[in-house]
């Protein structure tokens, strides 16, 4: 008797068990969320947002799993960098859980993402090897290879976030080629292959632009779009809408304003099928400015006041909830260092109230410290238009040049200044020591005594003068990419111009263009 009741319990626990296993309604209807992902994404969230609760609730973990991971692959795609994070940390305890090595890795690599998007590049470095070293784990080398190549991706875009040498970027930007194409053609990583496939060439594109290798961005944009209208595969919906806006610009920039236009409608239409607000406002911008050189001057009004709307909602979003991202990571660090459950939430919630406090306070003085860096530039710009140059050149005796020499190549360097041929890309101090008519020794020499900075220094601030000022008195140069600023002033990649940009100046050029526009200087 006691045998068969033993036995009946352990049924009822099996059953249990089960249900928590397996829930094949669930299951089913994640399924269905993942076929509705490439045609109507909108609705694909929706449906996961439900999933997500109803396992929550359900205790259903593989449900919650598979959902959390669906979502945090949405919310990248739409820009709310914020909610991965805050996502990614119950699915890395699940994953770790239920030794899901696969959705572990993703977890970690989308966080990683995140991270850099946020501006947080130590941390993300640290998801990035984390993503990596799980990848390796994973029994099926098609989703290994799949999972590596979106890696790659991942920490190409890194390493142009950090503004790391070009070839780092490429580097990893052909990893990621060669390694998706590993995986086979199998109908279950068609899709999978075909979306990384995309990504690989998008981002080859732009960086072919970044070199000014606009023949090789027309081929690989080409190749992206190929492989989203093939009706062969479900591409997502957004990778098309990223490759039309990419050639938009890319046509943009070789001033083909009609062809511009053209993928820029193209791009919008399709848009409204997705709702993904950050790359509408792209989107905007780049068919506001073709109008504009167009003359289209009712259909660029229009499209100015549509994308000012936009960007104003999307800054003031980001403003509130800025502080999520850096919360949690607050919390991660502090988990390190305390084992006890009890303590860990106490000294948290004291931490936490503290750092806000002091983040408040070192907020608003790195704000004003900022808006002092700015009204500096602001006065130094004025008084720089009322001085007039000293004619009395004090001769420095320690270095050794003839007192002639030193007055001719300061005088040669003053109409240097003033003609503005330090816009010129390829500019060097060997061909900069020619056009003077003097050596690179000698001219090296006198930069660095007289002008106090070294040659690269000394153009690269020549360059930032000359565009803050374009910015303080051609109000139309507040509305241009950073990238045409960059371009506009000398340098060879907007990433160089905005660190060069912050180091002369102390703030960055989104920061100086956001205050001129709302003092109208």
């Amino acid at each position: 008797m006691k045998k068969f009741i033993f036995i009946i319990i352990c049924l009822f626990f099996n059953i249990i068990h089960g249900q928590l296993i397996n829930n094949p309604k669930i299951d089913n209807e994640i399924k269905k969320a993942k076929e509705l992902s490439s045609d109507q994404p909108a609705k694909a969230l929706q449906l996961s947002k439900e999933i997500y609760r109803v396992s929550k609730n359900a205790g259903y973990k593989k449900g919650i799993l598979e959902s959390s991971n669906f979502l945090m692959a949405k919310y990248f795609d739409l820009g709310n960098f914020k909610k991965v994070v805050e996502l990614s940390k119950d699915a890395e305890t699940l994953a770790i859980e239920m030794k899901d090595h696969e959705i572990l890795s993703n977890t970690y690599r989308l966080r990683a993402c995140s991270y850099t998007e946020l501006g947080f590049n130590d941390e993300s470095l640290k998801e990035f090897r984390k993503a990596l070293n799980i990848v390796s784990k994973i029994k099926s080398d098609n989703y290994k290879y799949y999972q590596e190549s979106l890696i790659y991706i991942g920490l190409a875009s890194y390493s142009a976030h950090i503004n790391a040498p070009i070839d780092s970027v490429i580097h990893y930007q052909k990893k990621s080629l060669e390694t998706i194409k590993k995986v086979n053609d199998s109908s279950d990583f068609s899709n999978k292959k075909n979306h990384s496939l995309i990504l690989a060439y998008i981002n080859l594109g732009k960086t072919s632009i970044a070199m000014h290798k606009a023949k090789d961005a027309e081929i690989f944009f080409s190749k992206a779009l190929e492989l989203c209208q093939n009706k062969t595969y479900k591409s997502n919906k957004n990778l098309e809408i990223a490759t039309l806006n990419e050639f938009a610009w890319l046509y943009y920039d070789q001033k083909k304003y009609e062809e511009s236009k053209r993928y820029a409608e193209q791009a919008e239409k399709l848009e409204k099928q997705v709702n993904s607000p950050y790359i509408r406002r792209d989107i905007y911008e780049v068919y506001f400015k073709s109008c504009v050189e167009l003359g289209e001057k009712e259909i660029s009004k229009k499209y100015i006041n549509l994308y000012t709307k936009l960007n104003d909602s999307l800054v003031n979003a980001e403003k509130k909830t800025i502080n999520t991202p850096v919360k949690q990571i607050v919390e991660e660090q502090s988990e390190i260092h305390y084992s006890n459950i009890k303590k860990i939430l106490i000294t948290t919630s004291i931490l936490i109230l503290m750092l806000s406090a002091a983040g408040w306070f070192f907020w608003k003085r790195k704000q004003k410290d900022l808006h002092n860096k700015y009204e500096s530039i602001i006065t130094g710009l004025k008084s720089s238009n009322v001085t007039t140059p000293n004619s009395n050149i004090a001769i420095d005796r320690n270095i050794n040049i003839t007192d002639e020499t030193i007055k001719t190549l300061l005088l040669k360097l003053e109409k240097f200044e003033k003609s503005q041929k330090f816009l010129k890309k390829e500019l060097s101090l060997t061909s900069l020591a020619t056009d003077l008519n003097t050596n690179t020794r000698y001219l090296s020499e006198i930069i660095k005594q007289y002008k106090e900075k070294s040659y690269n220094n000394y153009i690269n601030e020549l360059r930032i003068n000359y565009i803050i000022n374009k910015l303080c008195t051609d109000p139309i140069y507040r509305e241009y990419k950073i990238s045409y600023l960059a371009e506009a002033c000398g340098f060879s990649s907007r990433e160089v111009f905005a660190v060069t940009f912050k180091k002369e100046t102390g703030v960055t050029p989104s920061y100086f263009i956001n205050n001129l526009k709302k003092e109208k200087v």
